[in-house]
C-alpha cells in the first residue's frame, strides 16, 4: 500500500449515514448512526461536519502523528470499496449507500481504497425498511446534493462515467 496520486480519477462506493439530508461518515452500532466516532476519541467536543454540498471534500488525518492524508500506516482518507454490494447493509434508518469520485494521494487496499480527495456522485435507490419517514432520508440527500438516485445497476453504470472502475 502506497499513498500515490493517481493520473484519473476513481469511483468507489460508500455508506453514509444521512441526518437532515446531509451526508456524515460514521460506523452503525447497534442500529445507531454514530458520526466520526475517531474526531470524538481525538476531539471529544468536536461537532462531525457534513461532507459539503457545494465543494471537493479533503481529508484530514485526526490522529496525533501530523501526516496528511490519507497515509498508508494510518486509517485516514475517504474510504471507499472497489464493487458495490449486491445486497448492501442497511443497519440503521440514516444508512445510505452512494458513489464517490475520488483522486489525489489514494492508498490503494485489498477491498477498495482510501483518498485524499472526494464527491458523492450518486445515491442508491432501494427500500431501507428502518427508514419509515414519508420523504426517504436517501431522497432528501439526493436532492441537497443535486446528485441521482438511481437502482444498483444504474448506480454501477453512472459511477463508470465519472473516473476509472478499479478492482
Amino acid at each position: 500500500m502506497s499513498a500515490e496520486p493517481v493520473a484519473e480519477p476513481i469511483v468507489g462506493f460508500r455508506q453514509w449515514g444521512s441526518r437532515r439530508g446531509r451526508l456524515f461518515s460514521g460506523i452503525f452500532v447497534a442500529g445507531r448512526f454514530v458520526p466520526n466516532p475517531a474526531l470524538h476519541q481525538v476531539a471529544p467536543r468536536a461537532v462531525p461536519s457534513p461532507w459539503p454540498t457545494d465543494a471537493d471534500r479533503v481529508a484530514k488525518c485526526f490522529a496525533l502523528r501530523g501526516h496528511e492524508a490519507p497515509h498508508r500506516d494510518c486509517r485516514c482518507g475517504y474510504a471507499a470499496y472497489y464493487a458495490m454490494p449486491e445486497d448492501p447493509e442497511l443497519p440503521a434508518p440514516e444508512a445510505v449507500w452512494g458513489a464517490v469520485v475520488a483522486w489525489g494521494r489514494i492508498v490503494e487496499c485489498e477491498t477498495g481504497f482510501r483518498a485524499q480527495y472526494a464527491r458523492p456522485i450518486a445515491l442508491l435507490e432501494c427500500d431501507n425498511p428502518l427508514d419509515r419517514r414519508p420523504v426517504k432520508l436517501v431522497a432528501r440527500a439526493a436532492e441537497e446534493y443535486a446528485i441521482p438516485l438511481l437502482s444498483r445497476e444504474e448506480l454501477i453504470a453512472y459511477a463508470g462515467w465519472h473516473g476509472e472502475l478499479p478492482g
